[in-house]
């Protein structure tokens, strides 16, 4: 005789997910095509619009039954969402992006990055792990929910964005979503790769610095006497390396410690006319990784001090902020946290690290709009921005199972 039988709802519970997880075994099979299917499908940002893809992503989600919508500003950039059920309140929130980086130099790569070569284990493609491995794995989350009938009391909802990889400036996607009363959840997950609780991340700061001097002949005894001429590019190159001196502490914030504030100074730069020409024109982008403790004011600050120490005749600097997205975390007390704890626990059979991340990502953007947000968490695989990224077959189901086991928790929080 058992004497301390199992409660009632822990097996109900245990019940569910274990038909959450059959239902996700039976849907591999046209994960792993889905998947492919994305990624035959280009999006370089700067080079294709995200329709195709945003498409793609909607008639399967209309195959496998569930509502779903095109929308947005561009209509050749649109947001594509998709739900779980027609109404209700959002419990678990999934996104993703439409669009990724270039794939490089192609002869590079084992097999061609548009070709979505499924080889062993392995789904090899630009955009497998950023972001088109995360949202297969979300889709298919939502069509495991749904078929089951495993929220009762909301919805979950997965939503693809346009041109993250510009710098995540959220304009026609999050931004406009939100504008437009599309944006709503108790939690959300960015579907990236990965198993930590990315509880936020550093901020980015980016910068266009010009100088500017005065054009002579470099044969002019003008020039040789000191008298006329002004070498913008040495000069830039002097602000670069005091840039580049600067050294910042580690971040006294809770889990950003591991970080410091990084400036990057002439990650592209370009000046001159001629070998023979003085030049009086550099510009140089700068990339600054920034901790909670620094934002526009402090960084401007520096940067101006920096142009005052190696002010010279005849030049001038000047700056142009390009991209600012701060620094950003959640409350680690959101149920949200407990949830992914919980169903990585479950699936993958250990207790996830809480972190903050290097990299900014949109994941600001939610959190400023009071929607806590795991930056960052899905499938496991590799080499994103780089050569051979590929996506791993059996992350997409485990992905799966942790964002449906997710949704599943959140959904106690809502009200039926």
């Amino acid at each position: 005789m058992d004497l301390f039988p199992p409660c009632p709802h822990r097996v109900q519970s245990l019940l569910m997910n274990t038909v959450l997880a059959h239902t996700l075994t039976q849907f591999q099979p046209e994960m792993v095509a889905f998947c492919r299917r994305l990624l035959q499908t280009p999006s370089v940002n700067g080079q294709h619009d995200e329709i195709a893809v945003a498409e793609t992503i909607a008639a399967e989600a209309h195959r496998l039954g569930l509502p779903v919508q095109i929308a947005g500003d561009n209509p050749r950039r649109p947001n594509v969402i998709v739900s779980t059920a027609e109404q209700g309140d959002t419990g678990l929130l999934l996104l993703g992006h439409l669009d990724t980086v270039p794939p490089g130099d192609e002869a590079r790569w084992t097999y061609p990055p548009y070709s979505g070569m499924a080889a062993g284990e392995r789904i090899y493609g630009r955009g497998a792990v950023d972001t088109k491995g995360g949202m297969t794995a979300a889709l298919y989350a939502l069509a495991a929910l749904a078929h089951t009938g495993t929220l009762t009391n909301g919805r979950a909802q997965f939503i693809g964005v346009p041109d993250e990889e510009s710098g995540a400036t959220g304009t026609l996607g999050i931004k406009w979503l939100a504008a437009n009363g599309r944006l709503s959840g108790l939690g959300a997950i960015y579907a990236y790769s990965g198993d930590d609780i990315i509880l936020g991340h550093r901020g980015l700061i980016r910068y266009r610095l010009v100088c500017d001097g005065e054009m002579v002949h470099t044969g002019s005894a003008e020039w040789q006497e000191g008298t006329a001429g002004a070498n913008a590019v040495t000069a830039m190159a002097a602000l670069l390396l005091e840039l580049e001196r600067l050294d910042t502490p580690r971040s006294p914030h809770k889990y950003f410690d591991r970080y410091r504030t990084v400036f990057t100074p002439g990650t592209v730069i370009s000046g001159g006319t001629s070998i023979n020409v003085v030049p009086d024109h550099c510009e140089a982008l700068m990339d600054i990784r920034i901790t909670p403790e620094f934002g526009l004011e402090r960084v401007e600050s520096l940067l101006q001090n920096c142009m005052d120490k190696i002010q010279r005749r005849g030049i001038t600097f000047h700056y142009e902020l390009l991209n600012y997205a701060p620094a950003a975390i959640s409350d680690e007390n959101a149920p949200v946290f407990a949830s992914v704890e919980a169903a990585v626990r479950e699936v993958k059979g250990f207790t996830p690290e809480r972190l903050v991340a290097g990299p900014a990502n949109e994941g600001y953007l939610l959190i400023e709009r009071g929607i806590p947000t795991v930056c960052g968490l899905g499938p496991a695989g590799a080499n994103a921005h780089s050569i051979d990224e590929y996506v791993e077959i059996q992350g997409l189901y485990d992905a799966a199972l942790i964002f449906a086991l997710t949704a599943r928790h959140l959904d106690t929080f809502l009200k039926g």
